[in-house]
């Protein structure tokens, strides 16, 4: 029997490990146990440059630990000719789909991965529920058999359904930070961070501290404001939406709040900011009194590379996994960062970056940042 509690503890940690506090690693078994399954993993994908679905690695998580061999295992011997994966691109969000009825009733007799793979890893029975988060980028939670019935139970559907909007926040902010390489920062180091505004709120949702990328946006008031210590929009009808986004990142009476995202218009025909307003965990209480309540991170679309992979993969030569590594780091992202993206090991990233040095005849990173930022304007 599933409890409130139970849920409550996941959804905390899924915030806390969003921000690096907890490792995903940790969680697993609790995710698994709250399911009721015994395996799951994350596959991520990106929208491809021709407008088509690009399903990278994730994770894989059996029992309590990690399984990269397993990953590495299905994505070597079984990804190119797993029928399910066309059948994925148009999972939308929200969208729970059965992996038998990603079959044919053929397939399921002749299918190497469905036969093979999934039956012995006891997945064959599975769920997989589609999660879309930041533009161009979204999740495929799958989970394993249940084990505690041949089929699936309401209460288990149920579940899976509530992880949705926190797996949600969870992949808006893995993707902020990626972004901003900052993966594997602390709280400290990120209100160091030049790429990334960050904002924090006391319990109350009055303003302890911004870092200097937040502040300079707040002092321009284009768009978002500081109204006397409160965190505000300039257009009334956001104004009311950020306010209303805030209550519930931080209840009174609850102490896990539910985080959201929403877009600030800015003037001068601008790309709005876009604001991940993010819950955390009651810690101790400030030289003030105060408690930190929620963090805002503050997305300004203008700090972003826009140089397409396509066109480093048209015009340096490289393949489209060495073309996004190579974008990533020249937008900024360490080689972890990169490896978030393209949904693959920091091996595997790095890997990739020692094939585009030796192809571009080059050894530092500030060449690398030169050759694709020349490509923009080609854009």
């Amino acid at each position: 029997m599933r409890s409130g509690d139970q849920f409550d503890v996941v959804v905390e940690n899924l915030y806390r490990a969003a921000v690096a506090d907890v490792s995903w690693e940790s969680l697993c078994p609790l995710v698994n146990e709250l399911i009721g399954t015994d395996a799951h993993g994350l596959t991520y994908a990106e929208d491809g440059s021709n407008g088509e679905l690009v399903i990278n690695r994730g994770g894989f998580y059996l029992g309590e630990e990690s399984r990269p061999d397993v990953e590495r295992s299905y994505f070597q011997d079984y990804f190119a000719r797993d029928e399910a994966i066309p059948r994925l691109y148009g999972l939308g969000d929200g969208e729970l789909v059965h992996r038998p009825d990603l079959y044919s009733d053929r397939e399921k007799k002749t299918s190497a991965a469905y036969n093979e793979f999934h039956c012995t890893l006891k997945t064959q029975n599975g769920l997989l529920l589609g999660i879309d988060a930041a533009e161009g980028y979204s999740l495929v939670f799958s989970v394993g058999n249940s084990a505690e019935r041949e089929g699936w139970g309401d209460d288990q559907i149920e579940v899976l359904m509530g992880l949705l909007p926190h797996l949600r926040r969870f992949l808006c902010v893995r993707r902020v930070l990626a972004d901003a390489n900052a993966l594997r920062v602390s709280l400290a180091e990120l209100l160091d961070n030049k790429r990334l505004g960050l904002v924090q709120l006391d319990r109350s949702g009055r303003i302890l501290e911004a870092n200097d990328r937040a502040s300079d946006i707040l002092r321009k008031r284009d768009g978002l404001r500081d109204r006397g210590g409160v965190l505000g929009a300039a257009n009334r009808d956001e104004h009311a939406e950020l306010q209303r986004l805030l209550a519930r990142a931080l209840p009174p009476h609850s102490p896990q709040g539910t985080g959201g995202s929403m877009k600030i218009s800015r003037m001068k025909d601008r790309a709005p900011l876009v604001l991940e307003v993010h819950p955390v965990r009651r810690v101790g209480a400030a030289a003030d009194g105060s408690q930190l309540g929620a963090l805002v991170f503050v997305v300004d679309p203008a700090t972003r590379s826009r140089v397409d992979p396509e066109l480093v993969t048209r015009f340096l030569g490289l393949t489209p996994s060495e073309s996004r590594v190579a974008v990533a780091i020249a937008g900024g992202r360490t080689v972890a960062g990169a490896a978030l993206v393209l949904g693959c090991a920091e091996g595997t990233a790095r890997a990739h970056l020692r094939q585009v040095y030796r192809k571009l005849g080059i050894r530092k990173q500030t060449e690398l940042v030169q050759r694709v930022l020349s490509l923009e304007t080609l854009g």
